[in-house]
C-alpha cells in the first residue's frame, strides 16, 4: 500500500500469491493487475537489496536471457529497466528468485532477534 499500487495488486503482496503465473498472466495482460505495477511488486518482494548474489547461485542466469535475469534479483532503489519479451525466460526461474529474497529476508530477521 505504501508504494500505491493499483487495488487488483494488492492480493499479490505476498509470496504464496507471488507467483510465475500470477507475473506472467500480468505480462501477457491477463490481469487486472498492470505490468507496470510488477517493479513495485518486485521490489517489495526483495526489500529494495541486492539478490544476485544469491541468484546466481539458484540459476538464475542459466535461461536464454541470461545475465539479465539478474535485473530482478537486484532491487535497490534507483535500478529500474524497462522489460521487453527478451526477460520472458527469466520467469522460468522466478520461484528460484523469490527463494533468494525469502532466505534473505529470513535471516535478517533471525539476526536481529
Amino acid at each position: 500500500m505504501d508504494r500505491q499500487l493499483p487495488d487488483a495488486c494488492l492480493q499479490k503482496c505476498n509470496y504464496n500469491a507471488y507467483t510465475k503465473d500470477a507475473l506472467s498472466r500480468m505480462y501477457f495482460k491477463q490481469d487486472a493487475c498492470p505490468l507496470e505495477a510488477m517493479r513495485e511488486l518486485q521490489f517489495c518482494a526483495a526489500q529494495g537489496g541486492d539478490h544476485r548474489e544469491c541468484c546466481v547461485r539458484n540459476g538464475i542466469t542459466t535461461t536464454l536471457a541470461g545475465q539479465k535475469c539478474l535485473t530482478f534479483c537486484d532491487q535497490r532503489p534507483g535500478r529500474v529497466t524497462q522489460l521487453d519479451m527478451s526477460y520472458i525466460p527469466c520467469f522460468d526461474r522466478f520461484e528460484n528468485m523469490k527463494q533468494c529474497f525469502w532466505n534473505d529476508i529470513t535471516r535478517f530477521r533471525s539476526r536481529r532477534r
